[in-house]
């Protein structure tokens, strides 16, 4: 038995999307107190599992149909839990404040996203900006359906000072979104009567950018490509989404290129990643531009899989695509070595089957600040094998990091838990990868379409080995998505192989 990743979607308004409200005001807060919690030493974690204010009943329909294991308890309970948990599995656990008081938290969640290292990057972000949580509910129906609570479009932010700019980057085909006529390019005015450009009411954007229920409903004012305006409403829904799309092959002077969008690293993504890949092979592609530039990570095998596809055997025969490097209280296991994966995994979708490849010695990887996590393993592990990978877009997000996701009481924690290095040892990359060649997304073509601008990039790199201009990829300056925390992970849960 090994670990196996998952991603989900996180519901929780305040912390999801942190990047919106801190834009817009001021974010802080400090529960400190003389009396240090340190003083009361906790018992292992597991003397306080389950022990809930307010226990599930009934049957867990994600887990066998067994019943629930949440017993009677009090919030003291939980939030021991949460600090017995994170002293022993949190990676930097020696830096979490010992001065929190948990009697000045008035819930678990609350409590939980105080319990992190305070410390900086050497570019002056967070070093943990990762900790969340959800609600167990919703990190099961994104991790094993692909269900994503929302319209159907993905957001991206060109800029967040006044006057803000928000643009649709894509829509889910069959979404609330695709069917009113929304497309890619397209300019988020009014958000239920609130000017995004402009408006202080953050409340009120956030709930109708990110509902928070199914059936929610909210109005929209758009502007086209044409600068024409479209008025609609949309009601949310639970989104089926496609992680893989667009997958073609272009003609060049000097062969097929292949080329897919992939947004995701969830259960489904890996049959239709296996697909797309025998599409490509059987397409006799002689390279790969793969787009990760709105794909914030996930499910690392799925990474280690589509490395080893795009990497082939001769390249990564007995070397290592991922170590994970815990904290010194985690016992050394042969397990947290993962190598390039040869099979998929064993699920209830299908047989485990010998991964097809395409044998590539170079890559082209369409990258940006969405660009986190499991995506960013990928170009780790492939550069670790010494496959030559090209980056087109943006500097990735960097976030080396991963989690355990740990449900207690009807919520689902993630706390970094690791850190991951490729077959070299190398795994330094908080600040991200930057590109090889920094090119702006101007939104004014479809994803796949080879002109678009970090396609035709990619290929006019690929064959001149020139960069565009400056003066002409920056014209709208760097873009960056706007979603849930939970869409830019790298998670582990166990699984068969």
């Amino acid at each position: 038995m090994r670990f196996k990743p998952t991603t989900v979607l996180k519901h929780h308004l305040k912390y999801s999307y942190l990047g919106l409200i801190c834009a817009l005001s001021a974010c802080g807060g400090s529960q400190e107190d003389t009396n240090l919690s340190s003083n009361n030493p906790l018992l292992a974690s597991s003397t306080y599992k389950d022990l809930c204010a307010n226990p599930r009943t009934g049957a867990d329909p994600y887990n066998n149909n067994l019943p629930y294991t949440d017993r009677a308890g009090a919030l003291k309970n939980e939030k021991n839990w949460l600090r017995s948990w994170i002293d022993e599995t949190y990676l930097w656990y020696r830096e979490v404040p010992q001065n929190l008081n948990p009697d000045h938290f008035s819930t678990a969640v609350d409590y939980f996203n105080a319990l992190k290292t305070p410390a900086l990057t050497a570019s002056g972000k967070e070093k943990d900006h990762y900790h969340f949580s959800q609600s167990t509910a919703e990190f099961n129906k994104q991790s094993q359906s692909g269900l994503e609570l929302g319209y159907g479009m993905e957001y991206a932010f060109v800029s967040t000072q006044f006057p803000r700019k928000l643009i649709v980057a894509y829509t889910e085909l069959g979404s609330p979104a695709e069917k009113a006529g929304i497309r890619r390019g397209m300019e988020i005015e009014s958000v239920d009567g609130y000017a995004l450009s402009y408006s202080n009411n953050t409340d009120a954007l956030n709930s109708g950018l990110f509902p928070t229920a199914a059936n929610q409903s909210h109005s929209f004012v758009l502007k086209d490509l044409n600068g024409q305006k479209l008025y609609k409403t949309l009601i949310a829904a639970d989104i089926q989404t496609n992680p893989v799309q667009n997958v073609n092959s272009f003609n060049t002077s000097t062969g097929k290129v292949g080329y897919l969008t992939f947004n995701s690293h969830n259960a489904i993504s890996e049959k239709k990643l296996i697909d797309a890949v025998t599409k490509l092979k059987n397409d006799n592609v002689s390279d790969l531009i793969l787009d990760l530039r709105y794909n914030g990570g996930g499910a690392l095998y799925i990474a280690d899989e589509l490395s080893y596809m795009i990497a082939g055997p001769a390249q990564t025969q007995g070397k290592t695509f991922f170590k994970l490097k815990y904290n010194d209280k985690t016992p050394v296991d042969p397990n947290n070595t993962w190598p390039f994966y040869q099979t998929s995994s064993i699920s209830s979708a299908f047989l485990p089957q010998v991964l097809p490849t395409l044998n590539l010695k170079q890559i082209t990887i369409l990258a940006g600040s969405g660009t986190c996590s499991a995506s960013e393993a990928i170009i780790n592990g492939l550069r670790g094998v010494d496959v030559k990978v090209n980056l087109i877009g943006g500097q990735t997000c960097g976030k080396p990091y991963g989690f355990i996701p740990q449900d207690n009481c009807g919520t689902t924690y993630y706390a970094v838990q690791f850190q991951g290095e490729n077959h070299k040892g190398f795994g330094d990359y908080a600040d991200g990868f930057a590109p090889t060649c920094k090119v702006s997304e101007d939104f004014k073509l479809p994803l796949g379409d080879q002109d678009e601008r970090l396609i035709a990039a990619a290929l006019n790199y690929r064959s001149t080995g020139q960069c565009p201009a400056n003066g002409q990829a920056q014209s709208l300056g760097e873009s960056k998505p706007l979603r849930p925390a939970t869409r830019e992970i790298m998670t582990l849960e166990k699984a068969k192989r």
